[in-house]
């Protein structure tokens, strides 16, 4: 019997731990990457490929190219995905929703976050892809709405 076990054991196929902070690390840094590679490029109303974006084509195309995940396709219908974390919690990769007027109307992705600031890279209609600190600006502070956890 005993060899019957160790004979079982040696034929199994070799598995590898896993490490899912690892792994989640490694997913946040290459949509990060991504999203970096696109900066400049310019904005473009219901834009969804590296020729111009909107907010929401841009978030969408940097998930799916970086790490394979497909978002909704517009900034409404990805605020729906995810869980929500608080802006303490909030981590590089996170998607970041703002709203006007009671409703969701623009998405980016937290590229940095600590307690005095929080950096997002996303498409904006006057400058299109930039990296800018929202808590320090007078436009998108008081639009902040809540922010998603994908990865």
């Amino acid at each position: 019997m005993l060899q019957f076990v160790i004979c079982f054991f040696l034929l199994m196929p070799a598995t590898t731990s896993t490490n899912p902070t690892l792994e989640d690390a490694n997913a946040r840094m290459a949509v990060i990457k991504q999203a970096k590679q696109l900066l400049k490029t310019k904005y473009k109303y219901g834009g969804k490929n590296p020729k111009g974006f909107d907010c929401s084509g841009f978030t969408q195309y940097v998930y799916k190219s970086a790490i394979g995940i497909n978002l909704g396709g517009s900034s409404k219908a990805q605020f729906k995905q995810g869980v929500t974390v608080s802006k303490k919690n909030a981590k590089p990769g996170d998607l970041i929703f703002f709203k006007r007027s009671g409703k969701i109307n623009h998405v980016g992705i937290i590229t940095k976050s600590d307690n005095n600031s929080i950096f997002v890279i996303h498409s904006t209609s006057s400058k299109g892809v930039i990296i800018e600190d929202v808590r320090k600006s007078s436009y998108w502070q008081s639009k902040i709405s809540k922010i998603k956890r994908i990865i």
